[in-house]
């Protein structure tokens, strides 16, 4: 009996890190990837920035509302008009948050 428990503390303890593993990776996989849904509101091209209404933020754990974002690279607003759905990624960076990929809605 003695020998059948160590069996299984041992089966427990050698499983852990790899269930733990899986665990702490997957959801920092699928959330940097993860792309939001938004309509673009305004243009600010001079300036770098981007009005946006848009859906959840889950990589941030932000609530649909509309605000403004950072651009990280200008060419990034070409061809947009007002109006345009687009997907986006954003990213916090220290107190701003930047928009880093940012597509056309198919």
């Amino acid at each position: 009996m003695k020998n059948l428990l160590v069996a299984i503390a041992m089966g427990c303890v050698l499983t852990f890190p790899v269930v733990a593993s899986e665990t702490i990776s997957a959801p920092a996989a699928s959330e940097a990837a993860a792309m939001s849904q938004g309509e673009v509101r305004k243009i600010d091209v001079a300036n770098q920035k981007i009005t946006l209404r848009h859906g959840p933020l889950l990589n941030l754990g932000m609530p649909p509302m509309t605000m403004v974002f950072g651009v990280q690279d200008a060419a990034l607003l070409e061809g947009l008009t007002v109006g345009d759905k687009v997907n986006f990624v954003v990213e916090q960076k220290g107190s701003q948050f930047v928009v880093t990929e940012l597509h056309a809605a198919q």
